[in-house]
């Protein structure tokens, strides 16, 4: 056999093995791309940037994406049903007294006017957007996971019956590895 004879029969396996060198780089690297995912930290309790938060998530889930929210210490006030004191310890008793009691006691971040400020915005809001508590219902509706951060519930004395919503309680673990996998991920402090 001559040189090009050779040449030609070893070119299939150089090709199928440059083939499968080049999937497995693409295996590779599809598990570094974000998938159609986006993960939203809320660390805050006003009524501002909780309205912010449900309307990126609902926005979201509505052009598809699956969205995970997790909240953390004041956040969670956006999530629960009320103010629940039975049962616990004095000093998480303070605190939840301190605390609004779920998102229709939010006060806005600015201009709160010592409570004047929630019923101004719902006002303005009236017609032009829909409620929080409304949002709320939405993203529950569109399949948002809700995440609740477990030290928060150490912390802040909450119990894992006091949501309005279904929620996953979970700690920072369980969080990054949404955020880390999301195409988007936003904190709101």
């Amino acid at each position: 056999m001559n040189a090009t004879t050779t040449a030609l029969r070893a070119a299939p396996t150089d090709l199928e093995g440059r083939i499968r060198a080049l999937e497995d780089e693409l295996t590779e690297l599809r598990t570094r791309v974000p998938e159609n995912k986006v993960s939203i930290i809320l660390l805050s309790g006003d009524f501002d940037k909780a309205m912010a938060a449900f309307f990126m998530a609902n926005g979201a889930a509505a052009m598809g994406m699956e969205v995970t929210m997790f909240f953390t210490f004041w956040g969670c006030t956006v999530i629960k049903k009320g103010r629940k004191l039975k049962g616990k310890k004095f000093m998480h008793k303070m605190v939840n007294l301190m605390l609004p009691a779920n998102s229709k006691s939010l006060s806005p971040s600015r201009m709160a006017f010592g409570g004047i400020g929630r019923m101004l915005f719902n006002h303005m809001m009236k017609g032009a957007m829909s409620p929080l508590e409304e949002q709320i219902e939405l993203a529950v509706e569109l399949g948002i996971k809700f995440q609740v951060c477990s030290p928060s519930l150490a912390i802040m004395g909450f119990d894992v019956d006091e949501w309005a919503v279904p929620v996953d309680i979970c700690g920072v673990a369980a969080m990054y590895d949404t955020a880390l996998h999301a195409r988007t991920a936003y904190f709101i402090s």
